[in-house]
Parts: structure tokens; sequence; C-alpha cells
């Protein structure tokens, strides 16, 4: 479950950061995005937005228009209502559409030349300003219905007509950077959550290889028969085969009541010392002992001996003495 959660966190998270960074870069670090200026082309009195045009509420916004050669001009913010009554019976090019940042559409309106009267007299504007050659306002959009107008003052035009427009959002670069850094940790908690997962079912798996799978390591068993002679103290001897079968002849031509040796007993060859034959060949008779049990030694690829019990010969392979010096 948790494996299906941490990659659409991370998708979440990264689309997150990047709305965040967006608003950061659009706002800048006042907040407010501006563009402009725009040429407007008209050679009326009076540029308005049409109803329902200005339908962001709580934005704030400023409004630069600038006209050439120093001639007087007036921006206003009012009432829809108001503004309308206003302009009802003036030429005037109206904006119908607008889209942010800048994508209007306008369409002239038939009417008188002039305006009704000064707006700079009238008391409803809920922000206005004049200046010649420019005129600026900074205001938030209110709850109600408004339009904006650009109008020329006295008897001048408003040709050569330029509008700068910026908007913000009180504290919308703090949201694009909270935005930010909540994706980053969003998509962080899915990169972590996918890595805990993979830690906790152990993770990728190597193939688990069967007991006995590998290549055993061939060992190399030698027996050897080793006689033994026990002298009168009891001290043993070790004897050559031939040295054995001259004293198993003495011990018979002696009589029946002697023992034969067993010439089947054998006994792991140590570190391979030269055996000791009896000083003399006319020594009394000497007591024979059964020989030790055969003891097996495996001899590993380094040379170094091992001794190994009758029940684990069956591991190794068995050499004899004329294979080996092969």
């Amino acid at each position: 479950m948790a494996r299906r959660l941490a990659w659409p966190l991370v998708a979440v998270g990264l689309l997150l950061a990047l709305a965040g960074a967006a608003v950061m870069v659009v706002l800048g670090p006042d907040s407010r995005f501006t563009t402009g200026p725009h040429a407007v082309r008209t050679d009326g009195v009076a540029v308005v937005t049409a109803p329902d045009v200005i339908t962001y509420r709580g934005l704030q916004v400023d409004v630069l228009v600038e006209v050439p050669v120093n001639k007087p001009v007036f921006v206003g913010l009012g009432n829809t209502v108001d503004v309308q009554d206003y302009l009802a019976g003036t030429r005037r090019l109206e904006v119908t559409s607008f889209r942010a940042p800048w994508t209007v559409r306008t369409a002239e309106r038939r009417g008188r030349p002039a305006l009704p009267g000064a707006p700079t007299a009238l008391d409803w504007w809920i922000a206005d300003s004049a200046g010649l050659g420019g005129a600026s306002i900074s205001t938030t959009l209110p709850d109600t219905p408004v339009s904006l107008a650009i109008l020329a003052v006295g008897a001048s035009d408003l040709s050569g007509l330029r509008v700068t427009f910026a908007y913000g959002v009180r504290g919308g670069f703090g949201l694009g950077l909270g935005a930010l850094l909540g994706g980053l940790g969003l998509a962080w908690s899915g990169v972590l959550l996918r890595r805990g997962s993979v830690a906790f079912t152990g993770g990728p798996r190597r193939p688990r290889r069967e007991r006995g799978s590998e290549p055993e390591e061939e060992v190399e068993v030698v027996e050897e028969e080793v006689y033994v002679f026990v002298d009168e103290h009891g001290v043993e001897h070790e004897i050559t085969a031939e040295e054995a079968a001259r004293l198993q002849e003495r011990l018979a031509a002696e009589g029946p009541d002697s023992t034969a040796l067993d010439p089947g007993a054998a006994e792991p060859a140590a570190t391979g010392p030269a055996a000791t034959e009896p000083a003399a060949t006319d020594e009394p008779a000497a007591r024979v002992v059964p020989p030790p049990p055969v003891v097996y030694v495996f001899v590993d690829e380094d040379g170094v001996e091992h001794e190994v019990s009758e029940d684990e010969l069956a591991d190794y392979e068995v050499v004899d003495d004329e294979e080996r010096d092969r």
C-alpha cells in the first residue's frame, strides 16, 4: 500500500512546487505582475470597460495612462451604473472583453464628440487621477461591479494613448513560496515512503543459491598400507612390505605357535617419513600385534593433510598411489 502511494505523492508534490515557482516568477517579490505599456488606438475622448468586464474582486490593481505632448488626461474607477450613465451619449471606445495579462477586444460606440461634463468634478469615483501627459491610480477592486474610464480633459483627445496595467495578490509571493516548499516536501515524503517500503520488504532479493549448487572442490584421498613391527619391549616400528614378508616367512618357519603378521593393516602416511628398518634380522622373534584401525587422509589443494573418518570418505574421491603418481 505504501509503495502505491509513493509515486502519486511525488507527482502531486512536483506539480505543486512548479505552480508555486510559477506564481513567484510571475508576481515577483512585490507580489505584483505588470504588463505594458500597450498602445490603444483611438482618436475619441473616452475609453471605458463594458459592464461585467472587470469581474475580479479583492485584486490590487495599478493603472497608468500616458498621452503625448503633455495633453491633459483623466483615469478613474467607478461603479458601473454611474460610469455607464455618465458616458451613455458620448462617442467612446468600449472594451468588451479582457483577459490577463493583456488580451482585449474593443468596439466603437457612436455619440457626441465631447464629454457631458468635467470628470474631475464628479464625486462618485472610487479612485481617480488627472494629469498632463499621464495619470495613474492604485486601488483594490471592490465586491460591487465597477468600470474603468480613461477620459480626455478639455478640448484634447486620446490619440497616442498607452496603458500600463499591473495587478497582484496581497501576499502572493509568500503563497507561491509556501506552495513551492510544500510541494518539495510532499515529493520528498513520497521518495522516503518509497525507500522505506523497499527497506521494509527487504529490497530486491538476489536469487537464492541452492545448497550444493556450487562446484565442489576436488579432494584427493590417498590410502596407504603401513606395516608395524612390535619388538620385545612393546615398541612399534614401521616396516616396509618386503620386510613384513620376510618376517612372515620367518615366523612361519619357527613353528605353528608363532603369530602371523596381517599385511592388510593400514595406517595413514603422516608427513611422509621413511620407514624405519629393524636393527638386525637375526633378532629374537618379536610379538606381533594387530595393526591399528584404518585412518584416511584428505590432502587439499595446498598440500595440507586433513584426517577424515570412514563415514566422510563417501564424500570424496578415492585415488590410489598409481593414479596419484600420474
